[in-house]
């Protein structure tokens, strides 16, 4: 992998994290506690829903308002992919509500669930998204987009 313009730094420490939190999810009972995490589903479900408020829809917004149009205009062949990773977001975010309000047996299902989509997301992302951004968008617009990101990082 190409190291990172950093007009995606923000999105990929976000993915990071993204992804931690995901390998955690899947792991359920088997996950390591030696970092603060705990087996409490009830407790992942709260930390879920902090992830999502303190990092997930600003990095969504950011991704969908400034960083997709971008792809789309530039590299129209992403269009696909592009509308695969909107809904995505969606799914996501369906996730995310229905373990806000669950406090039953689907809560194992749906965190195990969301855990799998999350890597599955970041990873496409990762490997595709900002790797097509970074050779095929214009530098100058590459550079306009990192400044949409930062502005949205900043005022959410």
């Amino acid at each position: 992998m190409a190291k990172r313009h950093s007009s995606l730094v923000p999105l990929s420490h976000d993915h990071h994290h993204g992804l931690a939190l995901a390998l955690r999810l899947r792991q359920g009972d088997k996950a390591l506690l030696n970092d603060g995490w705990t087996h409490d589903r009830k407790e992942q479900a709260r930390r879920v829903q902090k992830f999502y408020d303190d990092e997930l829809r600003r990095h969504f917004k950011a991704e969908e308002d400034v960083v997709f149009p971008a792809m789309l205009h530039h590299v129209p062949q992403s269009s696909a992919m592009i509308e695969i990773l909107i809904q995505q977001h969606r799914e996501i975010e369906r996730l995310v509500g229905e373990i806000r309000r669950i406090h039953d047996a689907r809560l194992e299902l749906n965190l195990v669930a969301l855990g799998e989509l999350l890597e599955k997301h970041i990873r496409i992302e990762e490997r595709d998204v900002f790797e097509t951004f970074q050779s095929q968008v214009p530098l100058d617009v590459v550079e306009r987009v990192g400044e949409g990101v930062k502005r949205i990082y900043r005022h959410g």
